[in-house]
């Protein structure tokens, strides 16, 4: 095989071994959410969908969250986001995140918001310019929710993903059930 092809595959299956362990610490994460519930039933669930758009991505992605709400103030989320295909580009990334809840009225809080994420990029163009690349970095920011009703709130976010390459700024509008 070609030093090339060579260096092409070791990279990808450098890539596929991130992608692995990212995945396997996410899914830690998450039952480590889910664990908490076990200890006391009083806490409350959150689950939703939002629409992102991403200043260094072309298009719109869709997302997933879960978040788990401790003690009236610190609720941890767990999120992802994919960034369909378009114009060869397509992406994902996936978050950890702590917001810290300031209730203003019975139906409106605010809360700023800090975490962990892993970004990637696939760049797929026919021969030898193909790609793609993982980053991990940090969130800042903040978001807004309001309540429907007792179960239902629409949130919005907006807040900035520091990484080595792909910094960027995130604006996304969700609902989420509460249970």
């Amino acid at each position: 095989m070609p030093t090339a092809d060579r260096q092409k595959a070791m990279q990808c299956a450098n890539i596929k071994k991130l992608l692995r362990t990212m995945k396997h610490l996410f899914l830690t994460a998450v039952l480590a959410l889910l664990s908490l519930g076990a200890s006391a039933q009083s806490k409350t669930w959150e689950v939703g969908g939002k629409l992102d758009y991403a200043t260094d991505v072309p298009h719109f992605g869709i997302g997933a969250f879960a978040r788990y709400n401790i003690d009236g103030h610190f609720r941890p989320e767990a999120a992802v986001n994919f960034y369909p295909s378009d114009d060869h580009v397509s992406g994902w990334d996936m978050s950890l995140n702590l917001h810290y809840i300031f209730h203003i009225t019975d139906k409106f809080k605010l809360y700023p918001l800090g975490g962990l994420s892993v970004v990637g990029y696939a760049f797929d163009y026919d021969g030898p310019d193909s790609s793609s690349k993982t980053r991990a970095g940090f969130n800042l920011g903040g978001g807004l929710q309001y309540h429907i009703t007792d179960n239902i709130h629409l949130n919005a976010e907006s807040y900035y993903k520091f990484t080595s390459d792909y910094d960027r700024a995130v604006i996304n509008v969700g609902i989420a059930y509460v249970f």
